[in-house]
């Protein structure tokens, strides 16, 4: 019983960690850019501070779209928690990875849907110092990162 709730408050820290991040790295963007403001780091990356209040990548930007995507993404969220037991069943450690990085990222980006009305980006690929995707921030990497993982797992354990 024991070893369950320290194995369980493991996965709080690593997504309040996650979390934290992605809302630091939001924090140093809004206090030193101004909004759409870029520099460039490298000639493939530059961080542009822009908000949005759709989905990802800015899709679906309405005027009731922070308050229909904040309940999305609780339902969401909700969801994941709930069926996280057959998530590692299903997909072992890439699940309890993969889960930790959506619960984060979904998390991260519903902070700032609550607290501050929209979502912050600043991350900006480029391709000779043009942008070439949509500003994302971390907690969209994490949700990225984590889905893309799932998927790969499931195709490399279906071919079994």
């Amino acid at each position: 019983m024991i070893k369950q709730n320290l194995y369980k408050i493991k996965w709080l820290i690593y997504v309040a960690g996650l979390v934290y991040i992605d809302q630091l790295t939001k924090y140093l963007v809004k206090t030193n850019f101004k909004l759409y403001e870029t520099k460039q780091i490298l000639p493939f990356l530059a961080l542009t501070y822009t908000t949005n209040t759709g989905i990802v990548f800015g899709w679906f930007q309405t005027k009731y779209a922070n308050i229909l995507f904040s309940f999305v993404i609780i339902i969401i969220l909700s969801i994941l928690i709930v069926s996280s037991k057959n998530f590692v069943k299903e997909f072992g450690g890439i699940g309890k990875i993969s889960l930790c990085l959506i619960i984060s990222g979904g998390l991260g980006n519903l902070v700032d849907r609550i607290f501050f009305g929209k979502v912050v980006d600043f991350i900006d690929l480029q391709w000779n110092y043009k942008n070439i995707w949509p500003v994302f921030n971390l907690a969209d990497s994490y949700v990225f990162i984590g889905i893309w993982l799932l998927i790969i797992k499931y195709f490399l354990k279906s071919k079994k």
